[in-house]
């Protein structure tokens, strides 16, 4: 709704209901001293109340959270009497019986054949652009 009180021009979207008896008859009869109506007051109130309780909230979370991280051993040392860790490591299987003395040689052969044939590729292409 579209206040205007005092030459100021304030735009406020209030949950009372102005059409409410009491609430209108309260919100008329009078302003304080600055020259806000109660109803501005009442809302004011309602945003305080609504933002100490989501303070609350929130550091309730947070606290509950320490907590949480701050018991965190004790929690895993009962679970690993239920459940003890594996001794033996559990990871991929490794290639140690491969079939050729030196993988980098090879490797380094492959490079070396990939590397010469993109040079010739090139080369082809090169020189099919300057003959057209």
């Amino acid at each position: 709704m579209l206040l205007n009180q005092n030459g100021w021009q304030i735009l406020a979207q209030s949950g009372v209901d102005m059409a409410d008896g009491a609430v209108a008859s309260t919100a008329s009869a009078g302003a304080d001293a600055v020259g806000t109506s109660v109803s501005e007051g009442l809302s004011l109130n309602d945003g305080a109340v609504v933002a100490i309780v989501g303070l609350m909230i929130v550091f309730t979370a947070l606290i509950l959270i320490t907590l949480f991280i701050s018991a965190l051993p004790k929690i895993l040392e009962k679970i690993s009497r239920v459940w003890p860790e594996v001794d033996e490591p559990v990871g991929h299987p490794t290639h140690s019986d491969s079939l050729l003395a030196d993988d980098g040689a090879v490797l380094a052969a492959i490079g070396f054949v990939l590397h010469t044939e993109f040079q010739r590729q090139l080369e082809s292409q090169d020189s099919s652009r300057q003959s057209s």
